[in-house]
């Protein structure tokens, strides 16, 4: 029965965060009068399909993807409402409200998050001892308000710069009692971790959240959700992090059962439901981060094409755009394939 209400769990994050993605696309396309040709939700066998005026709805069994499919994008059949006759700055809106709406929805959700459980502050809640944040005087209680001139307001975001030192030394800014204070540290390489560290243990949780308090927080928590993408993705390019760690749907779909194993443990129900709110709000500032990225075939890639036609004042060829985005899918299956693998090969391992 445990494994059936991960598979739906897991799903169900899935489900959320994709519909959030393609209804921006949708509304959007709606708003500049670019007609809609099918909505779908999910691959696999059909569960629900309806038709609404000139769109077709349809919502498959597994929620891993989806689309929204414009009226008539033959260039041979062009007609006003089409995606392809639409002005450019509508079309790039549309492409743009996919990402928009996965960052809205991650804040939405980071709200509830923060407004029921609090939030890690930058607060030092203990040193690590014979550490370098030992030795360069750190203690218990200093609170962090910058990290090599990045400012800091929760200790996740600490923990992430930390993580991505790659052993080079930090500028820490603090205050102690009220005053602010400024020290110089290099960390050390931990065998045990493999990685680099300071020495440094934080999140004291603030638990008296105001509605102001949330919002802010909320706010705080989905830039550095999208802060994370970005530096794992540079590590990525630069050879500093391995494409073996790349996860897909499986590899979330296993995070997903941990951590609901772990929340029901911990806290029982209330705990899994802001368990699940939290991935949720991670997976979603994930996706409109990563289909930002300017690879034909996503959200950035076919922004980019639209940037150049504002530029020229005039498209590309419909054959010109249609072979880039070919490229586009193709590299995005490829990756998709070798994601999976190394989903699959974590889950044999262990």
């Amino acid at each position: 029965m445990s494994f059936v209400v991960k598979i739906v769990l897991a799903l169900l994050v899935f489900g959320v965060v994709v519909f959030s993605h393609e209804f921006g696309h949708f509304l959007i396309a709606k708003a500049n009068g670019i007609a809609v040709n099918e909505f779908w939700i999910g691959f696999g066998p059909k569960i629900i399909s309806f038709k609404k005026k000139e769109t077709l709805y349809r919502i498959n069994l597994l929620p891993l993807g989806g689309g929204c499919l414009f009226d008539n994008m033959d260039p041979e059949h062009l007609e006003e409402s089409t995606y392809r006759n639409a002005p450019v700055f509508a079309r790039m809106a549309t492409v743009l409200a996919g990402p928009f709406f996965n960052f809205l929805l991650a804040f939405v959700l980071a709200l509830f998050v923060v407004g029921s459980d609090g939030y890690p502050t930058a607060k030092l809640l203990d040193i690590t001892p014979g550490s370098p944040a030992e030795a360069a005087g750190l203690q218990a209680g200093d609170d962090i308000v910058s990290f090599n001139g990045s400012s800091v307001h929760m200790f996740s975001e600490v923990t992430l710069l930390t993580m991505f030192s790659d052993g080079n030394e930090a500028t820490i800014e603090f205050i102690r009692n009220g005053e602010h204070h400024q020290v110089r540290l290099r960390p050390s390489y931990n065998e045990e971790y493999g990685r680099y560290m300071f020495g440094i243990v934080g999140g004291d949780y603030d638990m008296e959240i105001t509605p102001l308090k949330s919002i802010k927080y909320a706010y705080y928590y989905v830039i550095y959700e999208v802060k994370s993408v970005v530096k794992s993705l540079e590590w990525l390019v630069i050879g500093k992090l391995s494409a073996k760690e790349l996860s897909g749907p499986i590899g979330m779909a296993t995070i997903v059962g941990e951590e609901y194993d772990y929340a029901k443990a911990a806290g029982g129900i209330p705990a899994v439901i802001l368990t699940m709110l939290s991935l949720g709000s991670l997976l979603s500032a994930n996706l409109g981060a990563m289909n930002l990225l300017p690879i034909p075939g996503l959200d950035g890639g076919k922004l980019l094409l639209l940037i150049v036609e504002a530029f020229r004042r005039k498209p590309l060829s419909a054959k010109t755009e249609g072979a880039i985005n070919l490229l586009g899918v193709v590299l995005l299956i490829a990756l998709m394939v070798f994601v999976m693998y190394n989903d699959i090969s974590r889950l044999v391992m262990r």
